[in-house]
């Protein structure tokens, strides 16, 4: 029989997993790996921060959260209506993005974006680039459609201006997209 291994404590992640490429999130006793973004997931986390910048808002791409003792995700983008007020979050902002790569599964994005609400984040926005479709969570999901617009307080950025973007950026062969 195999030998249980212990769960990895927060500070031997820190030792282990700090600074390392690509970056790895701590769960719950685990480091896992943040999954390889392509060219699509980065042009799309650029323009989202680009857009809520316009907005007014203040955004910062893969800032570690240091809001739980239990995990210390890495989401794509972060914004807070304010300035931050540390290098690492310990309490939440309003705004967390993630942006689905290919290895990831809706339901693992969803559990995250729970978690993001339940630690105080407002509104999480989970964007399927494949799809070009996305959920937002404030606090129960909501699909939003080719044609819809994401939305936080008075701010609201719409799937085809942000896809808009992406083409103008992106030219990929029928069968990449």
């Amino acid at each position: 029989m195999a030998a249980q291994l212990s769960p990895l404590s927060l500070e031997d992640f820190h030792k282990l997993y700090d600074g390392a490429k690509p970056a790895y999130e701590y769960w719950c006793g685990s480091a896992i790996r943040k999954p390889m973004p392509t060219v699509l997931h980065g042009i799309i986390q650029a323009l989202i921060s680009m857009l809520l910048e316009k907005a007014g808002w203040n955004t910062a791409s893969e800032v570690r959260l240091k809001v739980s003792s239990e995990a210390e995700p890495v989401p794509d983008v972060i914004a807070v209506r304010d300035q931050f007020t540390s290098l690492y979050p310990t309490t939440a902002p309003e705004l967390c993005v993630e942006i689905l790569s290919p290895s990831d599964t809706l339901a693992k994005a969803l559990d995250k974006a729970h978690r993001y609400i339940l630690w105080g984040t407002e509104c999480v926005w989970i964007i399927d680039p494949d799809k070009r479709t996305a959920w937002t969570l404030s606090p129960d999901p909501e699909w939003i459609a080719p044609t819809g617009s994401l939305r936080i307080g008075g701010t609201s950025i719409g799937l085809p201006t942000l896809f808009g973007e992406v083409d103008r950026k992106l030219k990929l062969a029928d069968d990449q997209c």
